[in-house]
């Protein structure tokens, strides 16, 4: 029987999907996860260069989707070109974090497998990463908004960032205590409703 490549590599990453999970990316033994895959260490390598790469090649494809989603959702945040538009985009902005949840909840089993054993790897903190780039988004968005609304200067940098990691840390706790798709997207509305209120006072719109 011939050598198949493509059963070879998912049996290699269903392993490891298994060991990382149950003992994080840092005590997971590429030995054991060709053991229990029934492939020789020489196999594994001629389908990832190193442990590393074996978790990226896991994760990353699921990473990469999301940060699609949120580019193109951004796109349309950072389109201002007036204070309506301004009020449009504030008002958009628990839509975009809906999708973005349900592309999470999607692919429930890779965000969990990064945010419980990511340490060791570039994914480590995600979830503070992921804040502190939505942080740095939405200062860049009230730069822009500032040609057309006042008050902006108001929303400090340290203010956004602990608004960002508010709303953050409701998806991604929510995720790791077992809620449901509907209750993290309720508890983030109300976490995003929460922060939108806020800015609206300070920018007095």
């Amino acid at each position: 029987m011939g050598y198949d490549y493509d059963l070879t590599h998912e049996k290699i990453l269903s392993s490891a999907r298994y060991h990382f999970m149950e003992k994080g990316f840092l005590n997971a033994s590429i030995r054991q996860i060709c053991k229990d895959a029934g492939v020789t260490n020489g196999a594994f390598y001629a389908h990832f260069d190193s442990k590393e790469d074996l978790f990226a090649g896991i994760v990353e494809p699921v990473v990469a989707g999301m940060k699609d989603l949120y580019d193109e959702e951004n796109s349309f945040f950072m389109d201002i070109r007036s204070a309506d538009d301004v009020n449009r985009s504030l008002k958009q902005t628990f839509s975009s974090n809906e999708k973005l949840i349900r592309y999470l909840y999607k692919h429930a089993d890779v965000f969990k497998l990064i945010l419980r054993s990511g340490a060791g790897t570039e994914y480590e903190d995600f979830a503070y990463k992921l804040s502190k780039e939505e942080a740095a988004n939405t200062m860049s968005f009230f730069r822009i908004c500032s040609s057309y609304i006042d008050n902006t200067d108001k929303l400090t940098e340290d203010l956004i960032k602990h608004m960002s990691q508010f709303v953050v840390s409701s998806v991604f706790d929510g995720l790791l205590e077992g809620k449901t798709e509907e209750e993290v997207i309720h508890e983030t509305e109300l976490a995003s409703e929460f922060c939108i209120a806020g800015i609206r006072h300070f920018l007095k719109i």
